[in-house]
């Protein structure tokens, strides 16, 4: 069976008993026509998602019991076969984050001798003990060819600003757009490496800027609200929920694991862990990054959720596709000018969460999740992109009672990127240079950037992923894969409890 993109496989949610996952494939055979089977579980339903261009996008809905071993699942799509691997009954999962799949400039991949090697790498490690997880944080795919790509949108932005604003979103712009997304997913995700992680690793993907365009959210708003960036963003959200959510574009459908927010917010319980991914870019403006309304379902959600005493998960996993915890970006934007080639981050420095905007919706969030550490006992580790680097950063609360097990620190992990290389020395020593104060970020509550252990440097310029691998004892064990290192570099997270 030839297969335009797929399979891919996405979690839906994860229970104690079994696990249901869905698996995507795009061909030109209809979807009742496709030959579909499990050597273990079951196929539940399968359906159309989408029907274009020639090609139907179809999802099987499939349940795999748990059982005392994990569970090595064989299936085929037509004549072919993959493997994945379900956790054992009663175990963690093993589990990958990474982000930055691509380049966003031509210049870039100029920079590097194998775009994919760090693909291999994963794939290697997966072999050995394989992922049942893989946690994507945003960039999956990079849309920023759209300018050049797509002729009349390149005509629009060739037009003076006023102009551009006042433009209309033609049928012939929104036929071209469309076809350029549905075509980069099929491309950058087709190629060998890249395809072999997605057939064998459960996904759980959450959208940054890049999978919509560069900096998408932090535009003024007279730009962002004109015709033509809202016709291009509603694309790129199609195409998002179809691809990264595996959802009917038709319908309207949300995912099983979808918090009750505006946008793709998700948030799974596999084992002693929650991973709750969020949604930044829906409705983000330079003024917010979500919702106040967004927000206090959020927390509503979480604070409904058991304590570990009552059984409730001793780890969440937030996943922030852009860093909490960074250098002090106020100040590398004062130095944009005399940066060479480096101008093109100052669309950067504007969406990240230090941003003086956004700093009172960072504050607001650090104090909900120190306080669910405080209330639930779970320990908070945030997970983070975006940036091209491996970094450490820590947030730590001397406010109120100190409960054991340092409740009151939060770890951030960045793992950045797998394909995207790294920004130059020049940048990562200033880097350097501006993480050496603690930040205050309110009176008892600070945040810094850590050394990463056994590194003696707090930034990693090269490309990189992130091992995540639950020990026995409730030990979170992080590993960066980092391209040209020989070994792991390893940093060890203890439950509260």
């Amino acid at each position: 069976m030839n297969l335009k993109l797929g399979p891919i496989l996405n979690l839906r949610v994860a229970e104690d008993d079994f696990w249901d996952l869905s698996i995507l494939v795009v061909s030109k055979t209809p979807t009742a026509d496709v030959v579909f089977k499990l050597e273990k579980g079951e196929c539940v339903s399968r359906s159309t998602l989408y029907e274009a261009k020639g090609f139907i996008t179809s999802r099987f809905d499939v349940r795999v019991s748990r059982e005392k071993e994990a569970v090595e699942v064989k299936y085929f799509v037509g004549f072919d076969f993959w493997m994945f691997s379900v956790p054992a009954r009663g175990t963690d999962p093993q589990m990958t984050f990474l982000s930055c799949n691509g380049f966003s400039a031509p210049s870039e991949i100029k920079k590097v001798d194998d775009k994919n090697a760090m693909w291999k790498t994963l794939l290697f490690q997966h072999r050995i003990t394989p992922y049942n997880l893989m946690i994507m944080g945003g960039d999956q795919v990079y849309a920023d060819e759209i300018w050049e790509r797509c002729s009349e949108v390149k005509k629009w932005v060739e037009l003076p600003r006023r102009k551009r604003r006042e433009r209309k979103f033609t049928t012939v712009m929104r036929d071209q757009v469309d076809r350029f997304y549905f075509d980069l997913y099929c491309q950058r995700w087709k190629q060998p490496v890249v395809a072999e992680a997605l057939a064998s690793i459960p996904t759980v993907m959450m959208w940054d800027d890049h999978d919509i365009f560069d900096g998408w959210g932090s535009y003024a708003a007279e730009d962002q609200e004109c015709e033509v960036y809202q016709g291009i963003f509603s694309i790129a959200r199609k195409y998002f929920a179809l691809f990264q959510q595996q959802l009917s574009v038709i319908e309207g459908e949300k995912h099983p694991a979808a918090l009750p927010t505006k946008g793709f917010s998700t948030i799974h319980r596999v084992g002693n862990y929650l991973v709750l991914s969020l949604d930044a870019r829906t409705e983000r403006t330079q003024k917010q990054v979500l919702s106040r309304e967004s927000w206090d379902l959020i927390w509503q959600y979480l604070d409904g959720l058991k304590s570990v005493s009552e059984g409730g998960a001793k780890h969440l996993l937030f996943v922030s596709p852009v860093p909490v915890v960074h250098a002090d970006f106020g100040s590398i934007e004062s130095l944009m000018g005399w940066l060479p080639g480096e101008q093109e981050l100052e669309d950067d420095l504007r969406d990240h969460w230090q941003s003086p905007n956004h700093r009172a919706e960072r504050l607001r969030m650090i104090h909900r999740l120190l306080g669910l550490m405080t209330d639930k006992s779970c320990r908070v580790t945030i997970l983070s992109g975006d940036v091209h680097v491996a970094c450490l950063g820590v947030i730590e609360s001397e406010r109120g009672e100190t409960a054991p097990g340092r409740s009151k620190v939060i770890n951030q992990l960045t793992a950045s990127g797998i394909v995207h290389p790294s920004p130059p020395k020049l940048m990562g020593w200033l880097l350097t240079q501006l993480s050496d104060e603690v930040e205050p970020i309110e009176q008892g509550i600070t945040a810094r950037m850590m050394e990463l252990p056994t590194q003696r440097r707090k930034y990693i310029l090269a490309r990189n992923f992130l091992s995540l691998e639950p020990d026995k004892e409730n030990r979170l064990w992080a590993n960066w894969y980092v391209e040209g290192l020989d070994t792991p570099v390893t940093k060890v997270i203890h439950a509260i409890q």
